[in-house]
């Protein structure tokens, strides 16, 4: 091949080797590697070198000589504008591998080998529960998803990605923002599937009110799409427009009212994967804790094991845990676990310790956790550099990790969810 790159217009010809954590194919050449979106492993290509990125060059396609063996055709005709899925043409066998492989190289930086990390459980398309759309007004009504690593809107008519009742009503959102004016020239479409319906939460980028008219409107939307609520995130906050009836999602046995944008794994059988390993996980706990609990996705199926003390720092979730644990032996605080973590003295009364902290980690709370006397600790993670920095804090502290298993429930993303199960040996 020829390695030469006198300026960035001339093309070279490169042979893509792996995928990034960004979801881009890497070639390497002379040590130096190029980025390259929408490429698969064992593609040959002709390649445009442009801008600077870590210690590499992002590159943009210009041939494509031979497609590596695990290349398949985008299930989406909006794939390589939408910046929603970067995986779609390569085989989902494939990607559960090298979704395994970036934990794995990412556990690898941090010192770690020789860890047990189980094959991915992967979740297939179509059941995405929870949709962020983006609205963009500019020379007519822009609907969809933003473009990749940047803040332009590709309008989409179409999203396998998404549960089909929330992908069909793409046309619907789109013309309903084109006759709401208050949402301004951008906002935030939060369509989420709940057990009783629809909910919608409209979040326009400058906060403002709709007037009367709009208000009617969006009504007689929900009504005409029997939609269980619409609400609308304004300058004092939210707002419910239209509440037919409460949106509710079912944790274990327990039925929870959903409050507005609340924390919820992306689908429904990711959740009921996470569920299951951390529950397998925790078999003969006897007093558990849950650290970010979120509406208590894993405090409701954990108290079957034993009392669950959760901890949240949002007001509102905490409050759904409260209302939907009556008679059970789940409780909820709140609490800010960056800023005030529990201490090893608070942890001293659990023996079983359960966080899944936002995608900046745990750093704080896995510090105090690394000193605690809990002979099991489950972490969740949906970021593998942060879940590995926190894993290296718990081992430092005496942890043994015993097993990773990869779940992908965010199918043609770069995303990669993951259970880590640590124990302390018993003196």
């Amino acid at each position: 091949m020829n390695k030469s790159f006198p300026n960035n217009a001339e093309p070279m010809q490169v042979a893509v080797e792996s995928i990034g954590m960004r979801g881009d194919g890497i070639a390497v050449v002379d040590g130096v590697p190029y980025y390259i979106p929408g490429t698969a492993p064992g593609d040959v290509v002709d390649i445009i070198r442009g801008s600077k990125r870590d210690d590499g060059y992002t590159a943009t396609v210009s041939t494509l000589h031979t497609p590596g063996p695990d290349r398949t055709e985008p299930a989406c005709r909006h794939f390589g504008t939408c910046g929603g899925c970067t995986l779609q043409h390569i085989t989902p066998g494939a990607v559960a591998d090298i979704k395994r492989d970036q934990i794995s190289l990412t556990l690898a930086r941090h010192g770690f080998q020789d860890i047990p990390i189980r094959e991915t459980i992967a979740i297939p398309p179509g059941e995405r529960r929870r949709v962020r759309f983006s609205m963009h007004k500019k020379r007519g009504v822009a609907f969809g998803f933003n473009a990749n690593r940047s803040n332009d809107v590709i309008d989409i008519a179409e999203c396998p990605a998404a549960r089909p009742e929330i992908a069909k009503l793409i046309p619907d959102l789109k013309a309903l923002a084109a006759r709401t004016p208050a949402l301004g020239r951008r906002a935030e479409f939060i369509v989420t599937a709940t057990d009783t319906g629809i909910d919608i939460l409209l979040r326009p980028s400058k906060r403002k009110n709709p007037g009367m008219d709009e208000r009617v409107a969006l009504a007689a939307f929900a009504e005409r799409h029997d939609i269980a609520r619409i609400g609308w995130d304004g300058p004092i906050g939210y707002e419910p427009l239209a509440a037919r009836r409460a949106p509710t999602i079912t944790f274990g046995k327990t039925r929870l009212a959903m409050p507005p944008d609340a924390f919820l794994q992306p689908s429904q059988g990711g959740e009921r994967a996470i569920v299951k390993a951390v529950c397998d996980a925790a078999a003969g706990a006897r007093k558990i804790t849950d650290l970010y609990a979120g509406c208590g996705a894993l405090s409701f199926p954990l108290s079957a094991l034993g009392p669950v003390q959760a901890y949240e720092g949002n007001e509102d979730m905490v409050q759904a845990i409260r209302y939907a644990a009556a008679g059970q032996p789940v409780a909820a605080e709140i609490r800010d676990l960056a800023r005030r973590p529990l201490s090893p003295d608070e942890l001293k009364r659990f023996d079983t310790i359960v966080f899944d902290p936002p995608r900046a980690g745990a750093r704080e709370q896995a510090g105090t956790i690394a000193l605690s006397a809990a002979q099991t600790v489950i972490a969740v993670s949906c970021n593998p550099a942060t879940l590995a920095r926190d894993l290296r804090t718990l081992v430092t502290g005496g942890y043994r990790i015993e097993s990773i298993q990869p779940i992908d429930q965010f199918p043609w993303s770069a995303h990669v969810e993951a259970v880590a199960v640590l124990r302390r040996d018993r003196p």
